[in-house]
């Protein structure tokens, strides 16, 4: 099991180690990005995996509208929203990988003539995963639970409310790379509920945590082969755990982003002031949980309820 993991964790890759290794840096990063968001969305999400191809779209879109702070946030609070509404299908984990686009671009303003680059660099990585769900993975199902749609719906909201919330936090407070962070909620937050709330929150919260000082780690290496082996690392776990322990994709995802990212635009690291970090999550991690909360707890119906 793990040697089939590593095979196909370092054939998702290959495309974009080669380009890396014959000098076309830049477009390795968007080619490896584009993979693993077009496999996510393939795999978590089979029946809407032909949306692949919306990934560097919406890439492209973002970055443009990020030159214009009220189309950037509108684009991305549309995004988040249209995640949480897709819960009614069980289809809002994979569908987490276009968010991750729109937020990429919010963070990576562009003139139209220079995103074309990036957007087909990111293209052909999208095609390339896709290609690997379809023919080496066809065969396996990760489907997620489906809620009640006004349990979706009021999903939806909260997504759309926290996001557009963490975006303007991180961009306030000067997180670095910044768009990881409400990604990171999004990954974590679940409109259903398997145990008691209580326990659901605790195992939240943990999950937070533990995305954020992976973040930390990840970004303080600076090494381009040893981000790769964690690249390598990182996405073995995931593939390799991700039918134990369900809750694994969502604290691994972000911080493989973060790696994949590294030297695609210009993003300081961590290693300095670390204060407003931890302030800005500290706080977007207390509304998040706040927010689960009152969907877990104040919603009469039974949707809120995994079936």
């Amino acid at each position: 099991m793990i040697i089939r993991a590593l095979g196909l964790v370092m054939l998702l890759l290959a495309p974009a180690a080669g380009a890396y290794l014959a000098g076309h840096s830049q477009p390795a990063h968007y080619i490896a990005i584009g993979s693993v968001l077009a496999l996510q969305l393939s795999l978590l999400s089979r029946p809407v995996a032909g949306f692949s191809i919306l990934l560097p779209l919406v890439y492209a879109a973002a970055a443009i509208a990020a030159q214009s702070t009220d189309g950037v946030v509108a684009l991305i609070v549309a995004v988040a929203a249209a995640v949480g509404a897709a819960s009614s299908l069980g289809f809002q984990r994979g569908l987490l990988a276009v968010l991750a686009a729109a937020l990429l671009g919010s963070s990576e303003p562009a003139a139209p003539s220079d995103v074309l680059v990036p957007a087909a660099a990111m293209l052909a990585g999208s095609s390339y995963g896709f290609l690997i769900a379809v023919t080496l993975l066809r065969d396996v199902q990760m489907a997620d639970r489906t809620v009640h749609p006004q349990t979706a719906l009021s999903y939806a909201v909260l997504l759309a409310v926290l996001v557009m919330i963490a975006w303007f936090v991180a961009r306030f407070a000067g997180v670095p790379h910044g768009w990881w962070l409400p990604l990171a909620v999004v990954a974590v937050g679940q409109p259903s509920i398997d145990q008691t709330v209580g326990r659901t929150m605790m195992r939240m919260m943990a999950a937070l945590c533990g995305t954020l000082l992976l973040v930390i780690a990840v970004d303080t290496v600076d090494v381009p082969y040893v981000r790769g082996a964690l690249v390598l690392a990182l996405a073995l776990a995931l593939l390799g755990g991700a039918r134990r322990w369900h809750w694994l994709p969502s604290v691994l995802i972000t911080p493989i982003l973060i790696l994949l990212s590294y030297g695609a635009a210009s993003h300081p690291l961590l290693a300095g002031e670390i204060r407003p970090l931890l302030a800005a999550s500290a706080l977007v991690f207390a509304l998040a949980g706040l927010g689960q909360w009152m969907l877990w707890a104040l919603r009469s119906d039974s949707g809120h309820l995994a079936v």
